[in-house]
């Protein structure tokens, strides 16, 4: 019996050492302390330099580690990135470096569903995974904005629509890029140079197409958003001409009666009327006549 009991403690350490060598081991710094450890990463130059400017997502791979960046806009109108940071990424480790704890506050929040044992490329899918979360939510809030937007522009409420699908448009457009630099990431990442720190190429395959989706819907909204510009560009051209209709009408219904105050307001000497005793009273029924003429005439071709 106590044999048995030795062999089953034997292999209840093995399996929790083994458990150990599998669990993900992942670090988040700041760029300052980088800059400390900086001697541990071989390629700690390349790393250095994609921190001093994050303008986009990349990455890139060296002999022995992954390198990049990512830029995670705002899930709003605000041009300014809503999180960017770099990452190192080896066969035993992934280090995260960023400036403030927006990415490890994300991390904690979400530290439970984020996988516990596997390999850092894993743990670095997981996190991408996380930040595009939400994104399909986001835009079906702008795509529900831009169906009230139709709305409004059909019953003439186009208050400040220009400003606002321009805030819309760049939004998408950002959006579009980002999501084309993931992609591009998600293939180089299913690459035969990243082969030897990649497994789960199937995975990132997965993640691609996700990407390639959120990107399709964008570029479905960039046209919507197209459309609703001709929208309006044609409501507006429609009101014009409603306005320009309205006073060629009116136009055209005083001609006449203009005609006849300009002749009879010649004043000539030898004009008849003008002596005539009724000839106010004739003007004032002959503008009358012509005015209800017009009128009817006016109704029957529908020009109001």
């Amino acid at each position: 019996m106590k044999q048995a009991t030795d062999t089953s403690e034997k292999n209840s350490n093995a399996v929790h050492e083994k458990n150990q060598e599998n669990k993900i081991r992942f670090e988040i710094m700041q760029t300052a302390e980088f800059h400390k450890k900086k001697k541990q990463f071989s390629y700690h130059g390349e790393m250095l330099q994609n921190l001093s400017s994050i303008r986009y997502c990349k990455a890139e791979v060296f002999e022995n580690c992954i390198i990049g960046s990512f830029r995670l806009p705002q899930k709003k109108e605000e041009k300014t990135a809503a999180l960017t940071f770099g990452f190192y990424l080896t066969e035993q480790t992934v280090v995260f470096v960023e400036d403030g704890d927006k990415l490890k506050t994300m991390i904690q929040k979400h530290l439970k569903s984020l996988p516990k044992t596997g390999t850092p490329a894993e743990f670095l899918l997981a996190v991408l995974e996380l930040m595009t979360e939400d994104d399909l939510l986001y835009l079906l809030q702008i795509e529900s904005k831009a169906g009230k937007m139709e709305d409004d522009i059909e019953n003439g409420m186009t208050k400040d629509f220009f400003p606002i699908l321009t805030k819309y448009r760049q939004k998408l457009s950002e959006l579009n890029s980002y999501y084309e630099q993931l992609a591009d990431i998600g293939e180089f990442f299913q690459s035969a140079s990243c082969a030897l720190l990649i497994q789960n190429e199937r995975e990132w395959g997965k993640f691609t197409r996700r990407v390639e989706r959120l990107q399709n819907h964008v570029n479905l909204l960039r046209e919507n958003m197209l459309q609703l510009r001709e929208l309006y560009q044609s409501a507006q051209d429609a009101k014009q001409n409603r306005i320009i209709g309205i006073l060629t009408v009116v136009t055209t219904f005083f001609l006449p009666l203009t005609l006849l105050t300009g002749w009879y307001g010649m004043n000539f000497v030898h004009m008849p009327e003008l002596q005539w005793r009724y000839g106010y009273v004739a003007v004032i029924v002959v503008a009358v006549v012509i005015a209800v003429w017009e009128f009817i005439q006016f109704k029957r071709k529908k020009f109001f």
